[in-house]
């Protein structure tokens, strides 16, 4: 909106409101009068300031307005008549207006042509900056009659002003270092980051090349990779070296973007890199822990045991080769299945407090019980399970290596039988026969039942010897351990070699007369036998004593000795024979 007549305001105050561009003095004077009569100097004046982008303003003494121009009305927004009259510092910023009243109450003329800046309010709300220069202009007793002022909007200036450095600060605060290149690779801008970074001090880095950060090993390259920038014409990235200024290096992550102006030209570049050597190491140390996964990968897998990872929720989540030669399953017929398919249905209960046991515990837990295999067989197993926990405590499952036990087990019975077992006969041991005489003790005691014990000596087994020799001899005790065995319940009953050629016969649940019918039943079978070696034939008899457990007795070793004394009574009266114990 244009202003109106330069003149709106009191006649005394017009004729000094413009005093001439060319006036020397600031003493209000009359106006020109040389000027062409066709273009009154008001109105020329009106002209020249409503043609230019400044604002123009005339304030009275008391900071009044006494006159603005267009620009005036088109940077703030208010009419000539919204302004004309307020006062000249009502329009800035709130927090400025009382700032700005004292300011020109307290200027004097020696304030005329000074810049200043204030920010003003426009009438929209917005806040502007404007830059201000001012002439007093006095009354001939040299008070103050008018101040003028002219002033150009730099809010747009300010703004990029403050955004640059707002932009700098953001810059400064980065982690990543930001070098801006220019077209002569020479640095023109780097931020806090970047100083840090490659331990050069900001003065002594801007103006220098680029080539000071490239090792002599990484120029090649690195030429190479200005080229590709230049060719491409897009943002280039690479892991590289750098070289610092106290000449130590750094791997750093690179990326370069070419800034291109409006003809298409380079006329920069903007480098942003960062320090990788955590990542490196962390790449180091992955890759490390990625080769000991696979090692112990390939251990596990080729492990002759079979290896299970079981989830919180009791399915399959690992098994190893071994899982399908052990228990007969394909692993996918195991993963994601409930572990229960691979133990019977008697031994549910035992597991369920078997992982209570392991979840509750830091080590590992071992537990001997049977598996299922997938023909539905069973098979003794040793676990050892332990918790696997993550790094924060929570719990991710059981993880348990199994052994089947059946060699081991098959091993440890042939143990104990070997133990248990007479090498040549195959009949049970003395130990054999004085532990199972003990339990059958105990089981009579308990239960009222009767028991009796034989003990046999071959008869002449020294002269079958010196005939025959050892081998003879040994093939002898054989016969005798064959024969006798068939005259016996089994596996109830029990015969033991006790000595050289003495043997021992304990009778469960039998009296003393069914003790010496069996007794009479091993004398008639010995006495049957016939034994045929090196071309010669003999046979063999035995001679048997017969004893039983006595009331008020707690073990068997009284019985023996009277089975004994009745056997050397058999001897005494002509062997072959079966002699009863008295008592």
């Amino acid at each position: 909106m244009a202003a109106p007549a330069l003149f709106p305001v009191r006649q005394e105050e017009s004729c000094a409101l413009f005093p001439c561009a060319w006036e020397t003095s600031n003493q209000v004077t009359d106006p020109v009068s040389d000027m062409d009569d066709d273009l009154d100097e008001k109105y020329f004046l009106e002209a020249l300031v409503d043609t230019t982008d400044a604002i123009f303003t005339a304030v009275r003494a008391d900071g009044s307005i006494a006159w603005i121009n267009s620009a005036f009305v088109r940077v703030t927004g208010f009419t000539f008549e919204e302004a004309v009259g307020r006062k000249v510092w009502e329009f800035r910023c709130p927090d400025e207006i009382d700032d700005g009243r004292r300011a020109f109450q307290a200027a004097g003329f020696e304030a005329d042509g000074r810049r200043f800046e204030s920010c003003w309010l426009t009438k929209d709300g917005r806040t502007i900056c404007l830059s201000w220069t001012t002439r007093s202009l006095r009354n001939p007793d040299g008070s103050l009659h008018f101040r003028v002022g002219t002033a150009i909007d730099v809010t747009a200036g300010r703004e990029t002003e403050k955004r640059a450095k707002n932009l700098s600060l953001l810059l400064d605060r980065l982690m990543d270092a930001i070098i801006l290149i220019s077209d002569e690779r020479r640095i023109i801008y780097c931020n806090a980051a970047a100083t840090e970074l490659y331990r050069m001090p900001q003065e002594e880095m801007l103006g220098q090349y680029t080539d000071i950060f490239v090792p002599d090993a990484e120029s090649a390259r690195m030429a190479e990779f200005v080229m590709d920038i230049r060719r491409d014409r897009k943002p280039v990235e690479t892991d590289t070296w750098s070289r610092r200024g106290d000449g130590t290096q750094v791997p750093v992550h690179l990326r370069v973007t070419p800034i291109i102006d409006d003809d298409g030209l380079i006329t920069a570049v903007a480098s942003v890199s960062y320090d990788i050597s955590h990542r490196m190491a962390l790449e180091e140390r992955e890759r490390q822990a990625a080769e000991r996964a696979q090692l112990l990968g390939n251990l596990v897998e080729n492990l002759g045991d079979p290896v299970f990872h079981i989830r919180p929720d009791g399915t399959i989540s690992y098994v190893n080769s071994a899982c399908q030669l052990v228990y007969g399953y394909a692993k996918e017929e195991m993963l994601d299945r409930p572990s229960s398919m691979l133990h019977p249905e008697d031994r549910m209960a035992t597991m369920e407090r078997y992982v209570q046991q392991v979840q509750q515990s830091d080590r590992a837990i071992v537990l001997e019980t049977e598996a299922l295999h997938k023909d539905g067989s069973r098979f003794p197993v040793e676990l050892r399970s332990t918790a696997l926990l993550d790094r924060e405590g929570a719990f991710l499952g059981i993880g348990s290596v199994v052994r089947d036990m059946t060699r081991q087990k098959e091993l440890e019975a042939e143990l104990r039988r070997m133990a248990d077992t007479d090498a040549l006969t195959g009949l049970a041991n003395r130990h054999r026969v004085s532990r199972v005489a003990d339990t059958e003790v105990r089981r009579a005691l308990r239960y009222n039942r009767g028991l009796a014990v034989v003990t046999c000596d071959l008869d002449h087994f020294k002269a079958v010897n010196d005939e025959h020799g050892h081998a003879g001899g040994d093939i002898a005790l054989k016969a005798f351990a064959d024969a006798a065995g068939e005259c016996l319940r089994q596996p109830m009953d029990l015969l033991g070699r006790v000595g050289g050629e003495e043997f021992a016969v304990i009778l469960p649940e039998t009296d003393l007369a069914g003790a010496e019918r069996v007794a009479e039943r091993i004398r008639s079978a010995v006495e049957q036998i016939r034994i045929s070696y090196q071309g010669r034939e003999f046979g063999l008899t035995v001679s048997l004593g017969v004893s039983q457990l006595l009331d008020g007795e707690t073990s068997l070793e009284a019985a023996m000795n009277r089975a004994d004394d009745a056997l050397y009574r058999a001897k005494e009266n002509g062997r072959n024979r079966v002699e009863v114990a008295q008592g």
